[in-house]
């Protein structure tokens, strides 16, 4: 019988769960087309509240000197903010900047909270995992069509890259827990797997057979 060892950290345990979890709905939604009982409700209770914390970690993360004017603008633009015409390219900037410090709750009057660790924690632990997927082992691979390896799928290098990536996984699990069922074609899907096929991996260093 296989079952789950505790590293002795209950948020590590967590999420050594949720992403076996995770990746066992997947395989068989490919085996049967459809997800087991409950599957659903996992993915949109457990699963993409974990992905919602990456993205506020995201957001807090940010500072605007690591990004360039485009991704900054393009930050922005996803939020929906809308910016006065800037007089000049140090306006801009700071026009940016400051929009950037509203969406992750600075700026202005407000006092700013110590950003909650758990949700900073989730976007680092995306970050490892993005970086290790393209070197995940054949043998630990798990995808169902094509090559046994992500090697194809580079670690995202730039912010902007970051958070499409993280939208990706929040739409392609949208996506399944609705009802629609993904094309192991799709680009997209085969990114969403993988990322909780390695993250699966990493934290299963905790699993056992006795």
């Amino acid at each position: 019988m296989e079952r789950l060892g505790t590293s002795g950290f209950a948020e590590f345990d967590r999420l050594a769960v949720l992403f076996r979890r995770t990746r066992e709905l997947l395989d068989a939604l490919t085996a049967t087309g459809d997800l087991p009982e409950g599957g659903s409700e996992v993915l949109a209770t457990q699963t993409l509240p974990h992905v919602e914390d990456m993205e506020a970690g995201f957001r807090v993360w940010l500072r605007a000197g690591e990004a360039e004017l485009a991704d900054l603008r393009e930050f922005v633009a996803r939020a929906g903010l809308r910016l006065d015409v800037p007089h000049g390219r140090a306006e801009h900037r700071a026009a940016l900047i400051e929009a950037m410090q509203r969406l992750s709750g600075a700026g202005g009057e407000r006092s700013l909270a110590p950003p909650p660790a758990r949700r900073l924690a989730a976007l680092e632990h995306a970050r490892l995992i993005f970086g290790l997927m393209p070197g995940l082992p054949a043998n630990e691979v798990h995808y169902p069509a094509g090559l046994r390896s992500y090697a194809d799928i580079a670690a995202p290098r730039t912010p902007a890259e970051l958070a499409e990536r993280i939208e990706e996984l929040e739409r392609s699990l949208w996506t399944i827990a609705t009802g629609l069922r993904p094309r192991l074609s799709d680009g997209g899907y085969r990114r969403t797997y993988g990322f909780f096929d390695t993250a699966a991996n990493i934290s299963g260093r905790g699993l056992r057979l006795s």
